[in-house]
């Protein structure tokens, strides 16, 4: 069948997530996070500060992974890019955590926890926002 007009056709260009952006935004909520906190108790900000870093590297060293490829013809290589980025991610949180555990003295595990779980809620929130975005909803 003969094409009709003189354009190729186009993919829809498909654009990455702002990593940075996401990524240096948590960093900063994570900062007025733990200088709250130290109002009250330097070892708890130090523990949440410790915390949400332990979630916000593996995550982010998981979207560098995942986003690194892109198209239809780099269906595999998107695949894989995300197999071993979640690996990582997962090697990496188990590794800090490890080190963690076995190296600082006077660990808070409340608010180390609390940092965890709260960087992985707020990002969360902003995979949530970025879906919407490009959805146009």
């Amino acid at each position: 069948m003969a094409r009709q007009g003189g354009n190729p056709p186009q993919a829809a260009a498909i654009s990455r997530p702002p990593l940075v952006k996401i990524y240096g935004l948590q960093a900063g909520l994570l900062v007025l996070a733990a200088a709250g906190v130290m109002l009250v108790d330097a070892a708890s900000a130090k523990a949440l500060l410790i915390g949400g870093l332990i979630s916000v590297l593996p995550n982010a060293y998981f979207a560098r992974m995942a986003f690194r490829h892109r198209g239809s013809r780099a269906a595999s290589e998107v695949s894989s890019a995300f197999k071993r980025g979640e690996a990582g991610k997962f090697v990496l949180t188990v590794s800090l955590f490890a080190i963690v555990f076995s190296t600082v003295p006077d660990l808070r595990v409340e608010a180390l926890f609390a940092g965890f779980i709260g960087m992985m809620l707020v990002n969360l929130f902003f995979a949530w926002k970025v879906s919407n975005f490009r959805s146009g909803r």
